[in-house]
């Protein structure tokens, strides 16, 4: 999940839209609009939990968005990859894992570097003096790629020191993490929550298009959120491009569990309809 995409790929999925009767529903409850730019963001109205990428935003900007009726402000922080178009990339290069698929901007980290860790610390409190609510995390799925005791103490030590600012976290993605640190009971009271991508839909990177989950792997995701709810763990999912009747299941499904959703048109996450 990225905010840095091509104005082509803009193009072919508006088309999707377009053409192919994709749902492009919007709730008031919960958006992820990280790749949407601060002069549009603070023009949003009345969003219960808002996901943006602050480090774009300035105190004053999260302070409009508080006073435009939106309650909760999320910030995007990415724990577990390093990406070309945040200043200070050249920094943390030699922290480096390996390539990120789909992704060419970004590559997989060393999470249990200590230089990386210090870094994490501090974009946290930065983040945090600017008055959000809450941290939306991504890619603790590091731990899927390099699945090491090292990475997974990693990030673990990363969940320690964010939780010392006192502010609700989501996880995005990091099932594999997720499910070991549930395991353990490592994350009770610190974690107050996990955002699934692509839970019903699923991206086509090779032809930029969306499509439907299989059933195989659909049903991995409901039983894995399912084992997220008996832990205690609020559930967002945040789909793709859903069909008009795949987000007639999307809200039933999030209805009846209790769960709260997103639809996006965009894999930029940069528009609401």
């Amino acid at each position: 999940m990225r905010t840095v995409k091509t104005f082509c790929m803009s193009l072919i999925f508006f088309a999707l839209i377009v053409i192919n009767g994709i749902s492009a529903e919007s709730t008031k409850d919960y958006k992820v609009l990280i790749g949407m730019s601060p002069d549009k963001a603070v023009q949003l109205k009345g969003i219960k939990t808002l996901v943006i990428d602050a480090e774009f935003f300035s105190q004053e900007d999260i302070a409009q968005l508080h006073k435009n009726g939106n309650t909760y402000i999320f910030s995007y922080l990415n724990i577990g990859s390093i990406e070309t178009f945040r200043d200070d990339y050249a920094a943390f290069t030699d922290t480096a894992l390996g390539h990120y698929e789909n992704w060419d901007e970004e590559k997989w980290v060393n999470v249990a570097d200590k230089k990386w860790q210090n870094r994490i610390k501090n974009k946290a409190q930065l983040l945090s003096q600017k008055g959000i609510d809450g941290f939306f995390l991504d890619n603790a799925d590091v731990y899927y790629h390099y699945h090491t005791p090292e990475i997974y103490q990693g990030l673990i030590a990363l969940l320690h020191t964010i939780h010392t600012e006192h502010k609700p976290i989501i996880i995005n993605g990091g099932d594999t993490f997720i499910t070991e640190a549930m395991r353990q009971d490592s994350i009770k009271g610190m974690v107050h929550g996990v955002n699934q991508e692509s839970v019903f839909t699923e991206i086509h990177f090779k032809n930029n298009t969306f499509g439907a989950k299989s059933a195989e792997d659909r049903e991995y995701f409901l039983e894995y959120l399912a084992q997220c709810k008996r832990y205690g763990l609020a559930v967002y999912i945040l789909e793709y491009g859903a069909t008009k009747q795949l987000t007639k299941e999307i809200k039933a499904y999030c209805e009846r569990n209790g769960f709260t959703y997103d639809i996006s048109p965009s894999l930029q996450l940069d528009k609401l309809f």
